[in-house]
């Protein structure tokens, strides 16, 4: 794996130390986390969703290839060149690679954090224009946190600081700005597609891809949601949806907005009940959702006004072009 790969090669670079301070041992553990920094990231965005063999024989990304261009050359300046270059420069050199490698995938068109998102999404939303907004935004955020993190070594080392103060700013610091780019990138792919689609004021997605069912799809629902339709509408729908690609979650409608959040509705408008394939029949058009509802095939509770305005409101789902919901 290469999260190994990123752990294991660096740490033959403090061999090159003969000296056994406290100071030579903390240098030897700010080399590692400089050189090998770019190796964690891929770590962090290949391994979690990824046995090691997908990794292996998946096709290599705009990261992967900076990644491990950069462990390559540093390996061969420190160990077959002898040079010190990387020890004392590869935090800042890492950070620089990294930055225009964000920077130079946004001006060309293609944000380095687009070919990771295509492995989550279907190839139907590939080509959308809020999918490769999402991820030019990712990826700025992404290119300031690299900006940042060489500008903050560069003044490390032009300040000359030594103990705590250089600690803070050249592990601190750097880690805190993963952390926070890891966060904001877990994130922003729920908040702000549902709010751009609000701001177009309703999509319309032409067929739900294959593979989409159950929660999943009532999760795209804001995506088509028509604000105009909405009107001054405030409400909350849960869904429970049971079998497979089942559970359950709500939407929130109000002040000409939906979202989709995971888990209960404190105070739900309306409780939707329903199979998962039943519901994603109806969503496809596949099925009369008044049919369905008549028959007991799924249970709708509360306020059934807010079920009827279905239609309007969510005017690309295929649940409202093909049928009514009730």
């Amino acid at each position: 794996m290469i999260f190994r790969i990123g752990l294991v090669a660096p740490r033959n670079l403090g061999l090159f130390y003969s000296e056994s301070t406290f100071q030579s041992k903390l240098t030897a553990i700010q080399q590692f986390y400089h050189i090998s920094r770019p190796l964690y990231l891929v770590g962090i965005t290949a391994i979690p969703n990824e046995p090691s063999y997908r990794f292996a024989i998946r096709k290599v990304k705009i990261l992967d290839a900076v990644s491990l261009t950069f462990l390559a050359v540093a390996a061969f300046v420190t160990l077959i060149l002898r040079s010190d270059l990387l020890v004392f420069y590869g935090g800042v050199l890492s950070d620089i690679a990294l930055a225009l490698m964000a920077w130079g995938s946004l001006i060309a068109g293609n944000p380095f954090t687009y070919d990771y998102a295509k492995e989550d999404w279907d190839r139907a939303f590939w080509n959308d224009p809020i999918f490769i907004k999402t991820n030019q935004i990712i990826t700025a955020v992404w290119g300031m946190i690299f900006t940042m993190q060489a500008m903050i070594g560069g003044m490390a080392m032009v300040m000359g600081l030594e103990g705590a103060p250089r600690i803070v700013l050249v592990a601190v610091i750097p880690r805190s700005l993963l952390v926070i780019g890891i966060a904001f990138s877990a994130w922003f792919p729920h908040w702000y597609p549902q709010r751009a689609a609000v701001r177009l004021g309703g999509r319309r997605i032409e067929g739900i891809p294959d593979g989409i069912a159950g929660l999943r799809l009532v999760e795209f629902m804001p995506l088509t949601f028509s604000a105009a339709a909405a009107d001054s509408l405030q409400a909350t729908v849960q869904f429970h949806l049971s079998g497979d690609a089942g559970g359950a979650g709500y939407l929130e409608i109000e002040a000409g907005r939906c979202t989709f959040h995971p888990g209960e509705a404190k105070q739900p408008t309306l409780t939707i009940e329903s199979p998962a394939e039943v519901w994603t029949a109806i969503s496809r058009g596949e099925r009369s959702g008044a049919e369905a509802l008549l028959a007991g095939t799924y249970r709708a509770t509360g306020d059934l006004n807010v079920l009827m305005r279905f239609d309007a409101m969510f005017k690309g789902h295929a649940a409202t072009a093909g049928s009514n919901t009730l």
